[in-house]
Order: structure tokens, then sequence, then C-alpha cells
């Protein structure tokens, strides 16, 4: 006698893979919504990226100058 594992009919596991179904994902509509946004929300981000580049800049001139006073 062979116990089979609840779950595992013989009308289930009908996917790909033997005991598993195939269950249709939705991934488009996620990597389009992720992928796409508004151009204005492209330029508040263009700008917030800009000053975190001038003040990452401005530190690392900062540390540098520290560096040339204790040579």
């Amino acid at each position: 006698h062979i116990s089979q594992q609840r779950g595992f009919g013989t009308d289930e596991g009908t996917g790909s893979r033997p005991g598993i179904l195939d269950v249709p994902s939705d991934d488009s509509e996620e990597e389009l919504s992720w992928n796409s946004s508004d151009d204005e929300d492209d330029e508040d981000s263009d700008e917030e990226d800009q000053e975190l580049r001038l003040t990452e800049e401005a530190r690392i001139q900062q540390e540098q100058e520290a560096d040339e006073l204790y040579r």
C-alpha cells in the first residue's frame, strides 16, 4: 500500500512539474509599473541625484583639504 501525500491526487499536478500546478504569474503588469514613471518624477529624481552628487563631491573635497592640513 502506497500512501499519497495530500494534494497530489490524479486531477492535480497538471503543471510542468509533477504535483505542482502551473499558476500563471502576472509579472508583466508589475514589471511595467516598476519600469514606468512620470516625467515629472524623473525630473525631481534627477534634481535630487544631482544634489546628492554635489553634496558627496563637497564632502570629498573637505576630506582632501583636511588631509592636506595634517600632512
